[in-house]
């Protein structure tokens, strides 16, 4: 049987829009005292009871049985077109940085990062939420403009819904890129001559990429247990091996926002991610065109 522990499943891996630099969008309260600061640490949730042999019989034939219709469920849906394709790689870098330029701001380094989150006009993305994970960026900091947190909601909202539609679980993104300050592209310059010769959207707080070919698994609940592990465990392997099939109810969630005017969207293949930029200002109603 496979390892109770779930690794990696729920990890966020290394990656970064980095590479080519998208190559032209070839379309390839102060501290208290430490001993009050102990006292009031609330003590750790206890271990996970060990599961009996009882336990993992039903919690085999339980995760068989929810395999069965999650596959059932992937076999409902289908893989993006060409068309759909060809219309998610239309809005080229010149587009996407015209519309960064005019909405977003110039960050210099990690000071003046924290001096706008305190201003709020830059927004922390957030490790793991209900829409998507972070992974490790090597080239770019996990802080966009409120405007385009927003939109990234609104998008995970949107994904979440298709999914619903065709009964699967609510799998999450994997943001890998999103502001470059100054002092993350001059390192990705030193690394990447390409990067040197083209303005990047990224540098502006109001560009995201997400990969369309990895998903993370649903957010686990308040009592991640072993049979919770077990459970991630075979949605990791099914959202592999489905993965095309996720790409395409993403790529259509954000087919939708492009269409309503809201952001400018490449479907990249040199990095597989989906590049895309705030087209205008963000609220609730536009959103709902």
């Amino acid at each position: 049987m496979r390892s109770w522990i779930l690794a990696g499943a729920l990890a966020v891996a290394a990656a970064g829009c980095g590479g080519d630099e998208h190559r032209g969008y070839d379309v390839s309260a102060q501290d208290a005292p430490a001993a009050v600061a102990q006292a009031a640490r609330p003590a750790p949730p206890p271990p996970p009871r060990p599961m009996t042999a009882a336990d993992s019989a039903r919690e085999r034939t339980r995760i068989d049985a929810l395999r069965q219709s999650v596959t059932a469920a992937f076999a409902k849906g289908s893989r993006l077109k060409a068309r759909e394709v060809a219309e998610l790689r239309l809005d080229k870098n010149a587009m996407q940085v015209a519309s960064a330029q005019r909405l977003g701001l110039r960050v210099s380094g990690d000071a003046e990062t924290q001096r706008l989150v305190r201003e709020g006009r830059l927004v922390a993305l957030g490790d793991s939420t209900e829409f998507w994970v972070l992974r490790n960026m090597d080239h770019s900091t996990p802080y966009v403009t409120p405007d385009t947190r927003a939109n990234l909601v609104e998008l995970g909202r949107r994904f979440h819904a298709r999914l619903d539609q065709l009964g699967l679980p609510r799998y999450r993104m994997k943001v890998t890129s999103a502001l470059r300050t100054d002092d993350t592209q001059a390192d990705l310059r030193r690394i990447n001559s390409y990067a040197s010769q083209t303005r990047s959207a990224h540098e502006f707080g109001t560009t995201v990429d997400v990969s369309h070919e990895r998903f993370a698994v649903p957010a686990p609940g308040a009592d991640a247990s072993m049979a919770w592990a077990l459970e991630a465990e075979m949605l990791e392997e099914l959202g592999k091996e489905n993965a095309r099939v996720l790409q395409a109810e993403l790529g259509r969630a954000l087919a939708e926002l492009r269409t309503q005017g809201a952001v400018h969207v490449m479907m990249e293949n040199k990095q597989p991610v989906y590049h895309f930029t705030l087209a205008r200002p963000f609220t609730a109603r536009s959103a709902s065109r």
